[in-house]
C-alpha cells in the first residue's frame, strides 16, 4: 500500500496545571454564580500579569457553551462543569489569540512557519486548570505520518517550554483575585502553595494530543486507525478501535495521543456537523477531572502521614484543635467528592459514551475508590484522636484528683500530730518531716493505682 500523506491536519495539545483551589461550589451557588464569576473575571482584567513580557497580553472570561447547549434543548446557563474562567493569551502585534513559534519545527515545517493558535487557560473550581492549543500543519506535498510524529514530539517540548511559565503566573494571579475577593473555597493547610511546589511536576507535568485529519479517502478503509498505530501509543489492542457512532468521522483513543478523521460530507443534522473541538474539549474536561482526583489522593495521603506522625505527642488544646481540623477537612473532601460524582457534561450521546470510555481506560474509577478508602483511614484516625482526648481529659482529672489528695492526706497527719503532741513533744523539723513522708508515699502509691487502674 502507498504511503499516505494529508495536505491538512490540525493538532490539539492540551495539558493540566494545578491551582490546588477547591472552590465552595454550594456557597458561590448561593451567592449567584455569573455574579461570582464576573467579579473574578473583572478584577483579573484589570491586573497586567504580564509585565515583564510585554509581547503578550491576557484576556480573563467565561467559556461559552450556550450555543452547544441550546443546540441539545437546554436553557439553563453553563455550569462549572466546564470551567469557572478562561485566560486567553493574546499576541499585541496582532491582537489574536496565539504564540508564534520561533524555532524550525523539523524539516518540513521551517522557522516561523507554524504557530500555536486558540491558546487558552480554562481554571476549573477543582483545584486544576488546563493549557490548550491548536497548530494548523499544511504542506502542498503532502505529510507523511512519520513527518507528522517528528513535527509532533518538537511541538510538545516547545509547548512545554512556552507555556509552562505563562501557566504559573496565570495561577498565581488567579489565587490572589481568589483570596482577595473572598471568593469561597476549601481551605486546608495541607494544601501545598504553588509558590513551593516543584514546578516542572505540577505545571504541565504531562500533555494529551489529538490529530484531526479531514480526509474522505479514510473513509474507504476499515480500519484506518491502524494505520496510525505507532502514533496512538495504545495502551492495548482495544484502542485501535473507532469509538465514534456517527458515519461521517472516526474517532480513536490512546494514551496520550488521540486521533479524529473527518468526512466533508454533511448529512445536515446538528449533532454531525458539530466542530472537532467538542471532542478535544470533551477529553481536556475529563482529564483535569482525573488530574483532580490524581493530585487530591496525594494530597489526603500528606494529610494523613502529617496527623499519624504528631498526634500522639499532642496537648489536650492541640488535640481539640487537630480534631476541628481533621474533621474540616474530611467535609471538605467528601463534599469536592460529592460534586464530582454530580458532574454532568452537556454532550450528546455520543460524547457521552466517549466520557465513559475515557473514564475506563484512565481507571478513574480505581482512583475515586482509593480516595473513598484514604478518607475512611482519616476517619478511623479521627477515632483514635477522640479516643486520645478522651485519655488526656481522663489524665487531668486524675492530676486534680491526686492533688486534693494530697492535701488531704496533710490536713490528716497535721491533725494526728496535733493529737500526739500534747503527750510527745514532737520536734518541728521531725513534724515537717513526717508530713512530708508520708505525703509522698500516699501520692506514690495513689499514682502506681492509676496507672494501673488504666491499663485496665
Amino acid at each position: 500500500m502507498p504511503e499516505l500523506v494529508f495536505d491538512t491536519i490540525e493538532e490539539f495539545i492540551f495539558a493540566p496545571f494545578n491551582t490546588f483551589i477547591y472552590l465552595d461550589t454550594d456557597e458561590i451557588l448561593f451567592r449567584g454564580l455569573r455574579q461570582q464569576q464576573w467579579k473574578l473575571v473583572e478584577e483579573l482584567n484589570k491586573e497586567h500579569i504580564l509585565e515583564d513580557i510585554p509581547e503578550f497580553s491576557i484576556k480573563w472570561g467565561l467559556e461559552d457553551s450556550s450555543e452547544f447547549k441550546l443546540s441539545k434543548g437546554v436553557f439553563t446557563p453553563p455550569g462549572t462543569d466546564n470551567s469557572f474562567v478562561v485566560a486567553e493569551l493574546i499576541y499585541t502585534d496582532t491582537d489574536e489569540c496565539c504564540h508564534p513559534i520561533w524555532e524550525q519545527v523539523s524539516e518540513k515545517f521551517s522557522i516561523d512557519k507554524l504557530i500555536f493558535k486558540d491558546v487558552r487557560f480554562y481554571f476549573t473550581d477543582v483545584g486544576v486548570a488546563t493549557c490548550s492549543v491548536r497548530v494548523e500543519m499544511e504542506d502542498e506535498d503532502g505529510i507523511t505520518i512519520l513527518e507528522l510524529e517528528e513535527a509532533s514530539e518538537r511541538l510538545n517540548v516547545l509547548f512545554k517550554e512556552y507555556f509552562e511559565e505563562f501557566s504559573f503566573k496565570l495561577a498565581k494571579k488567579y489565587i490572589e483575585c481568589i483570596n482577595r475577593l473572598d471568593i469561597p473555597y476549601h481551605r486546608f493547610s495541607f494544601l501545598p502553595d504553588i509558590e513551593e511546589v516543584d514546578r516542572g511536576t505540577h505545571f504541565i507535568p504531562w500533555t494529551h494530543r489529538i490529530y484531526h485529519i479531514p480526509a474522505d479517502r479514510m473513509f474507504d478503509m476499515e480500519n484506518p486507525g491502524e494505520h496510525f498505530r505507532t502514533l496512538l501509543t495504545p495502551s492495548s489492542k482495544m484502542d485501535i478501535e473507532d469509538l465514534s457512532i456517527y458515519d461521517n468521522r472516526y474517532v480513536y483513543f490512546g494514551w496520550g495521543h488521540s486521533i479524529i478523521f473527518t468526512s466533508s460530507e454533511e448529512d445536515g443534522y446538528s449533532q454531525t456537523s458539530r466542530p472537532v473541538y467538542d471532542y478535544v474539549r470533551l477529553v481536556e474536561i475529563a482529564q483535569a477531572k482525573w488530574q483532580f482526583l490524581d493530585v487530591l489522593k496525594d494530597v489526603i495521603k500528606y494529610a494523613l502521614s502529617s496527623f499519624n506522625r504528631h498526634y500522639e505527642h499532642m496537648e489536650l488544646d492541640d488535640i481539640q484543635e487537630a480534631i476541628a481540623e481533621v474533621r474540616s477537612f474530611t467535609n471538605g473532601i467528601n463534599r469536592i467528592l460529592a460534586d464530582y460524582r454530580g458532574i454532568k457534561i452537556t454532550f450528546d450521546t455520543e460524547k457521552r459514551i466517549l466520557l465513559r470510555e475515557l473514564h475506563s481506560r484512565w481507571l478513574t474509577d480505581n482512583l475515586l475508590d482509593g480516595l473513598v478508602e484514604d478518607l475512611k483511614s482519616i476517619e478511623e484516625l479521627l477515632d483514635q484522636l477522640y479516643q486520645r482526648q478522651k485519655e488526656q481529659r481522663e489524665e487531668s482529672l486524675n492530676t486534680i484528683a491526686l492533688l486534693f489528695t494530697i492535701v488531704g492526706i496533710i490536713e490528716i497527719i497535721a491533725l494526728v500530730i496535733e493529737i500526739f503532741n500534747p503527750v510527745f513533744e514532737i520536734n518541728p523539723f521531725v513534724e515537717l518531716g513526717l508530713i512530708g513522708l508520708g505525703t509522698i508515699s500516699m501520692a506514690i502509691i495513689i499514682s502506681l493505682y492509676l496507672r494501673y487502674a488504666s491499663r485496665g
